[in-house]
């Protein structure tokens, strides 16, 4: 019985967790909306548990789209070939630098944020800190 409850608790979280991003589209708009909470957290604002969520959310997601750069430029090395124009940060680059490299780009093409959330990360990531 207790293994039950157990197992109903945490359906019931989980469909809480899903059912609280229903706003991500994966699109440029929902990826502003989510930094933009990261930033704040950033400048010391104290935001609310699902605030402080979604920002933690625009985090993880740039830097999975960075470490994904980062292997296709490994597998280009070995393979001597080229797919794509990579991003180059530098080694002292922070979490919160790339953020708010994400966010000021977003901002700054509003007419871009139809685009998938993936691409304009790249985009701003390359801009910022292109490869020499």
């Amino acid at each position: 019985m207790r293994s039950l409850l157990w197992s109903v608790v945490f359906l019931l979280i989980s469909g809480c967790i899903v059912a609280q991003d229903f706003d991500w589209k994966g699109d440029g708009s929902s990826l502003l909306r989510k930094c933009s909470l990261a930033v704040r957290t950033f400048d010391g604002e104290k935001l609310s548990s699902t605030d402080a969520v979604d920002g933690a959310f625009c985090v993880g997601y740039i830097w999975g789209n960075h470490d994904t750069d980062f292997m296709v430029q490994m597998l280009e090395e070995h393979d001597k070939i080229t797919l794509m124009k990579h991003a180059c940060p530098p080694s002292n680059a922070s979490t919160e630098q790339a953020v708010r490299v994400v966010v000021k780009y977003l901002r700054e093409n509003p007419q871009r944020l139809n685009m998938p959330a993936s691409v304009l990360v790249t985009d701003a990531i390359r801009s910022s800190f292109p490869c020499k």
